[in-house]
């Protein structure tokens, strides 16, 4: 079924190329960009909004974006208008027009790896693409067969906070009762659905809150159905996404596995934004200028192979006791 979808979409590219020509030369001429991504990846899609930010950088223009997480990316100064996918009726229709319609100024913000033979990202650098590709950081990989790397420049995310005032108020309330303490946001659940190699552990995550409690406030985001850890200050599960930007903002740190709460924290270098090492990818393929990769091995051998998909058991995570540790000594230095 997807492959039969495939080639539709590269049948209706060739016979449609003209108007597609057409299409991206009205809009260059209307002066904006359209970025839009499907999905259900919040990470990647809160990459859109640091995009959007270069773009606008370089040529001055307004930025339209689709996307699943308007609520996010409208937080973003650099994106003139945000348009909801899940709410179109039409979206079947504006998927495949979008499709199409891929060039100079409508772009989809996900890396076209089955125009190269593979069947996912995952596949494409695990046959060694992200070498070809120059080794790109997340942000610019999505882009890197249509956008130089110049554009990225100095990059970092794309965000600002809401007006609104409910996390403000949580900051403010303990900053006035606890002037000596940071305040940490911690989620320890990963995302598996992608790989299970990133994920350093729950029990892992109790043991590090256990070890700076008396230094650090922790409080827990995430889904409301997640675990929840012992001895936090708050457990602010299950709030919305512009909550949780917020709440970032307004803290001291971040401690999670590779993924949303790094992004989103790399676009507020004020923030220590802590991500537990694994083999998955390289620390330059994630890393913002606040981004801290603890739990590292001393020296990053060649032998290490990155992209694994399956999570090996016997794999040694750097023990909570080291990481604890890293963690105050840079906080508290």
């Amino acid at each position: 079924m997807l492959n039969y979808k495939i080639n539709i979409i590269l049948f209706l590219k060739i016979i449609f190329k003209p108007l597609n020509l057409f299409i991206n030369k009205i809009i260059k001429k209307s002066n904006f960009f359209l970025i839009w991504r499907s999905g259900k990846a919040i990470g990647d899609q809160v990459l859109m909004a640091g995009f959007a930010k270069s773009l606008h950088v370089k040529y001055k223009n307004p930025i339209i974006i689709l996307t699943n997480y308007p609520e996010v990316i409208s937080l973003s100064p650099w994106v003139y208008k945000t348009i909801e996918i899940k709410k179109n009726i039409f979206w079947r229709i504006i998927y495949y027009f979008l499709k199409i319609s891929e060039g100079e100024r409508i772009i989809e913000y996900n890396f076209p790896y089955r125009k190269y033979g593979f069947r996912s990202h995952l596949n494409a650098y695990q046959s060694g693409f992200y070498e070809i590709l120059k080794k790109p950081p997340i942000w610019h990989a999505h882009v890197a067969d249509r956008f130089d790397k110049e554009i990225f420049k100095d990059f970092s995310g794309g965000l600002e906070k809401s007006s609104k005032k409910d996390a403000f108020l949580i900051i403010k309330e303990i900053r006035k009762r606890y002037n000596n303490h940071k305040i940490g946001i911690i989620n320890p659940i990963g995302k598996s659905s992608y790989t299970k190699v990133k994920m350093y552990g729950f029990d892992n995550y109790q043991k590090i809150i256990n070890l700076t409690k008396s230094k650090i406030l922790w409080i827990q985001v995430g889904k409301k159905e997640d675990m929840k850890l012992k001895y936090l200050h708050l457990d602010l599960r299950g709030r919305s996404l512009d909550f949780l930007v917020d709440i970032i903002y307004l803290s001291d740190l971040v401690l999670s596995d590779e993924g949303l709460l790094n992004h989103i924290a790399g676009s507020f270098p004020w923030i220590n934004s802590y991500v537990s090492y694994s083999d998955f990818s390289p620390i330059n393929y994630y890393s913002y200028k606040n981004t801290i990769t603890i739990g590292k091995p001393k020296e990053l051998n060649h032998r290490i192979k990155f992209w694994r998909e399956d999570f090996d058991e016997k794999l040694i995570k750097t023990p909570p006791l080291k990481i604890a540790k890293e963690i105050l000594n840079n906080e508290f230095k």
